[in-house]
């Protein structure tokens, strides 16, 4: 089966590149058979990258390690929910996903916007082109610099395994929900480029970018407060911000912010400028987060950067100058053809939108306040101290153990919390050392905090140093930390709801 797995990675970039020049000649010489072909080597470009992404993401699944990708970034002993996190922590997996997503996702709006392929549809032949070409170089890079069914590949006894900082589940859904707000915001990009190429910067227009930029923002903002709860859980990461990585896809969510719930007025044409540029600047800044992560849309502390990855700049350098090119030629479009519809707003989505918004601000302003402790627990030992709103705490050892789960070996303390006399459930925090199946080559020592979340504080204990005997813990109060996620929850429901009309909204 690699055979035909690797025909549909060599395939797909073909398909890809034929899609694309078939579309500009087609627009360019006014001829609907060459876009119906266009539109075809899209769906099949599609149709071979998606076929090459399940294949790639059940030989994970299933521990293939004849499979190339999965040697190098998986074992056999990985439990299976770590698949995801396994298949985005390399250019190999991540930027195949992200083709299929944006190649599905659309060729879906081509066919929204014209039923019938085959007829001269300036719009939709430029969507064509545009996507098809932002998906050839990532899966050329795929096909001939990270093939992840490499040939000749001789597979180990056990596979080197994922880094332990991405076995986490906040891992698995920042780098899910990052793949999709990228992929979103690529469609947006594109379908913006073709409009404004095909002069028809129009309500229809308007109407679908709305809701690519809603679900890019929405997940956008799920991967930027799942990249938060990430970094508080281990601490191995250091702070949240310190990547610059990581701090830059923070740009593409604020821009989608704006986009989804500032951007409320009737569309002038000066309101129409501002949403092409920062639809712009959504793409082009998450392109280049991606290109900062060497193509991986997780990469752990103990991963390997492959360069090939890095070319992905080149995809949005291309966009913004394809899009500079197209403005210049086409002066006035944005003024003459705009887009006359006057959105409705959903006021209960709004509404929980503000709220959660609040809630997240809140959460920010309240880690600024976290008071940590630093001690060295033994057996039967007790320490005591005040949280942040002045409640006294007690932490009774419970005595250290050792023990070995799936593929890692840990060490681990367990307490006893007490709050203002009422005792609380035990917590164990533990330092995982994760192994290869012979046991004899121990990977970096992982912390895994634990974790106690109430209405206005949030208790984190975490082993600094595995010593056995008395290991030293960092105990941590935070305050509104728990908001967090109940504003990210609010922020996600309000702009979904922010897609639907009320009752009695004119269509």
């Amino acid at each position: 089966m690699l055979v035909a797995w690797q025909t549909c990675v060599a395939l797909a970039p073909l398909f890809a590149v034929w899609s694309a020049a078939c579309a500009t000649l087609g627009i360019r010489r006014a001829r609907g058979d060459l876009l119906a072909s266009a539109f075809r080597g899209l769906v099949a470009a599609v149709i071979c990258a998606g076929a090459a992404t399940a294949a790639l993401a059940w030989s994970l699944a299933t521990h293939d390690l004849s499979v190339a990708f999965v040697a190098r970034h998986s074992s056999v002993l990985l439990p299976a929910r770590y698949t995801v996190a396994a298949m985005l922590s390399a250019p190999g997996g991540a930027l195949l996903t992200w083709s299929t997503l944006v190649g599905g996702v659309g060729a879906l709006c081509v066919a929204s916007r014209a039923r019938s392929p085959e007829r001269n549809d300036g719009a939709a032949g430029g969507l064509v082109a545009a996507l098809a070409a932002a998906i050839a170089l990532p899966l050329l890079v795929v096909a001939f610099g990270v093939n992840p069914f490499s040939a000749g590949f001789v597979p180990p006894a056990e596979g080197v395994g994922l880094s332990p900082d991405l076995q986490g589940g906040a891992a698995v859904a920042r780098g899910a929900a990052l793949v999709a707000g990228a992929a979103l915001a690529t469609v947006a990009f594109a379908t913006t480029a073709a409009a404004i190429a095909a002069r028809r910067v129009d309500a229809a227009w308007n109407r679908q970018v709305r809701v690519l930029d809603l679900l890019a923002f929405t997940a956008l903002f799920v991967g930027a407060v799942a990249g938060a709860r990430w970094a508080a859980q281990n601490p191995v990461r250091g702070p949240w911000l310190q990547d610059p990585a990581t701090a830059l896809w923070l740009l593409p969510t604020a821009a989608g912010a704006w986009l989804v719930h500032l951007d409320a007025a009737r569309a002038t044409p000066e309101r129409i400028v501002t949403r092409v540029l920062l639809v712009g600047a959504t793409f082009v800044t998450a392109g280049v987060a991606l290109a900062l992560q060497s193509g991986a849309f997780l990469v752990g502390t103990q991963a390997v950067a492959e360069p090939a990855g890095a070319w992905f700049a080149v995809v949005p350098a291309a966009g913004l100058l394809a899009l500079i090119g197209l403005l210049r030629r086409g002066r006035g479009v944005l003024g003459a053809g705009h887009a006359d519809e006057t959105p409705v707003p959903h006021r209960v989505g709004g509404w929980l939108s503000r709220a959660g918004i609040v809630f997240v601000t809140a959460a920010a302003i309240g880690s600024g306040f976290t008071r940590e402790t630093v001690v060295a627990l033994g057996d039967a030992e007790i320490f005591r101290v005040r949280d942040p709103f002045r409640h006294q705490w007690s932490f009774a050892s419970q005595g250290v153990s050792t023990f070995r789960r799936e593929n890692y070996a840990s060490l681990a303390i367990s307490v006893i919390p007490e709050r203002d006399g009422v005792r609380g459930a035990m917590l164990s925090a533990e330092a995982r050392s994760y192994l290869l199946a012979d046991e004899r080559e121990p990977g970096p020592v992982m912390f895994t905090t634990a974790l106690r979340a109430g209405a206005f504080t949030e208790l984190r204990l975490t082993i600094v140093e595995p010593d056995g005997q008395r290991p030293t813990v960092r105990i941590a109060f935070v305050p509104l930390a728990p908001w967090l996620m109940v504003g990210a929850w609010l922020v996600a429901i309000g702009a979904l709801l922010s897609a639907t009309r009320p009752r009695g909204a004119a269509a």
